[in-house]
């Protein structure tokens, strides 16, 4: 497979830790969190699972940068029609009608989507192919690709956000702490469950696997002792890391 020239995307270590221990393929996850980024679901504020994530980050990633789709560059030749078709979408995405499941109004907006794909400028999606490495590849839908034109953004900002966010080490440090909350972990957790995947879920484990997974349940207890939560979670990063490091010693 050819390499790509472009950037290429930063995947952080404690991603590929919580993968590993998940037996999840990173390229399959960061599959699902691009198929579930709708313009639909970016607009409509009812919650549904995986789409309400997905779009969720981009839009923090979005208010983080403080960027905006007024000034989009990949707009400017066809302004009138994004912005038609974005009010389209908007209808489809308020409306309510006895019958229309939000599946069904989702796939209406197929159409005013690509019309704003087939006019816009791919400035900063030039391909619809991704290179994560050497031998994987990631497909950007138009809805992805909009999102990213219509804010100046590359996908990889996107995704090393999204990616940024994922901690085992941090997720179960904050454990049981009222008011804490991290939604795009959740939505990888809903992936490690099966969420998304067209991989069987059920796998099966070695010995080796299996104390660890025990080992893993009895030092998330043993941790509660550290008061200090910055403290707390390096204890499970250097457990999770070392761990990591005996099934991928390259």
């Amino acid at each position: 497979m050819k390499r790509s020239t472009a950037q290429p995307i930063v995947i952080p270590m404690d991603f590929k830790v919580a993968c590993s221990i998940y037996k999840l393929d990173i390229a399959e996850v960061l599959q699902i969190f691009i198929d579930h980024v709708s313009i639909y679901d970016i607009i409509n504020q009812t919650y549904h699972e995986g789409f309400s994530e997905a779009c969720h980050a981009m839009i923090w990633y979005v208010k983080k940068k403080r960027k905006t789709s007024i000034n989009s560059k990949a707009m400017k030749k066809c302004s009138a029609l994004f912005g038609e078709n974005i009010r389209q979408i908007e209808i489809l995405a308020k409306m309510k009608r006895r019958g229309w499941k939000t599946t069904t109004k989702r796939g209406y907006t197929r159409c005013f989507v690509e019309n704003i794909f087939n006019s816009m400028e791919r400035l900063h999606t030039p391909s619809d192919v991704l290179y994560l490495d050497e031998f994987s590849t990631l497909k950007l839908s138009k809805d992805f690709c909009v999102l990213c034109e219509a804010y100046n953004c590359y996908p990889k900002e996107f995704l090393e956000y999204f990616m940024g966010y994922i901690s085992l080490s941090d997720a179960h440090a904050c454990e049981g702490i009222k008011g804490y909350t991290n939604f795009i972990f959740e939505f990888f957790f809903k992936i490690a469950n099966g969420f998304g995947r067209d991989t069987p879920f059920m796998f099966d484990l070695t010995d080796d696997e299996i104390d660890f997974y025990h080992r893993m349940e009895e030092v998330r207890l043993e941790v509660y002792i550290i008061r200090d939560l910055l403290e707390r979670a390096d204890t499970l990063r250097d457990f999770y890391q070392a761990y990591y490091q005996t099934i991928n010693p390259n």
